[in-house]
């Protein structure tokens, strides 16, 4: 089942039994529907084809069969076929619950507690005001035992050789042939990396964490005069693209290093460990530019 919100200017459609997942994400033209995310089908049933979904309670890789929090080691197993690593959590493969629905406004919430020591409640609303889709993801922790949490927004863009970013951060993180990180390096202005102005993606592939962003970045397809603003408390994002022949590239606001459960300082790289009761959210909002 499909939800559309509609505000005569963009539209959206949602499967909440998907995943709580982005069908699509379009603007209203004369024509009829532009693309502003890759779009989805209503009858596909994965997500990785889908246009954007959220990501808790963690993002990204995690390594090692699981991880030791407290003094206790809790085992986590791959959850994607072809992946070795447990990857994005589990709210992206769960069924979510309308809470709420408006024309321009929906609700969803996730309960979630087969993944110890991941014991949580998840709210996702997905909010159409004017030119612009904002996005709030939440977690309340509902367990006795508190647990580190992350957050995080997976969505797909279409990719042409013209698309540009333009998305300012202070480094990047190399991967190993898991896509685990490996190094940090500082991101100087002429690297073939830096986005601090608007560039052109990587032709090869790219599959890494960019540190020390502001949470502003802009998309852009000039061919097509569209230019997608974000804007978004979180601090990192992933950028993923096979390389220049894939049609989609991710731009990934996310709150925490990849595989952060297995640093000296967890914490100091963006997760957030939760007492019962205790609440981390994360907010991004993709605008519209221009005419």
């Amino acid at each position: 089942m499909t939800v559309t919100l509609d505000n005569g200017s963009l539209r959206l459609k949602v499967n909440p039994d998907l995943g709580g997942a982005v069908v699509r994400f379009d603007r209203l033209t004369e024509q009829g529907l532009e693309a502003l995310m890759r779009p989805g089908s209503d009858s596909e049933r994965d997500p990785n084809r889908l246009a954007m979904y959220p990501l808790v309670p963690w993002s990204n890789r995690i390594s090692g069969g699981g991880f030791t929090w407290r003094g206790a080691f809790y085992p986590l197993a791959p959850n994607l076929p072809g992946e070795a690593l447990p990857i994005h959590g589990d709210g992206w493969q769960r069924a979510w619950q309308i809470e709420a629905q408006s024309p321009h406004e929906l609700r969803l919430t996730l309960r979630s507690r087969d993944q110890p020591p991941f014991d949580y409640r998840a709210e996702l609303v997905y909010r159409l005001e004017d030119n612009a889709l904002e996005v709030t993801l939440a977690v309340t922790h509902l367990g006795d035992t508190p647990a580190p949490y992350g957050l995080g927004l997976h969505p797909w863009f279409p990719r042409s050789a013209e698309v540009r970013l333009d998305a300012t951060a202070e480094g990047v993180w190399e991967v190993d042939g898991a896509q685990l990180p490996t190094l940090w390096r500082r991101l100087d202005a002429g690297d073939p990396w830096s986005f601090a102005r608007p560039a052109s993606l990587p032709a090869g592939t790219i599959d890494n964490l960019f540190t020390g962003w502001s949470g502003r970045a802009e998309l852009r397809w000039p061919e097509r005069s569209v230019t997608l603003q974000v804007a978004t408390d979180a601090s990192r994002y992933l950028l993923f693209s096979p390389g220049s022949q894939a049609d989609f590239f991710c731009f990934e606001p996310v709150s925490h290093a990849v595989d952060a459960h297995h640093v000296d300082d967890p914490q100091r790289h963006g997760l957030v460990e939760l007492e019962r009761g205790e609440r981390h959210m994360l907010r991004c909002r993709f605008c519209l530019a221009g005419p």
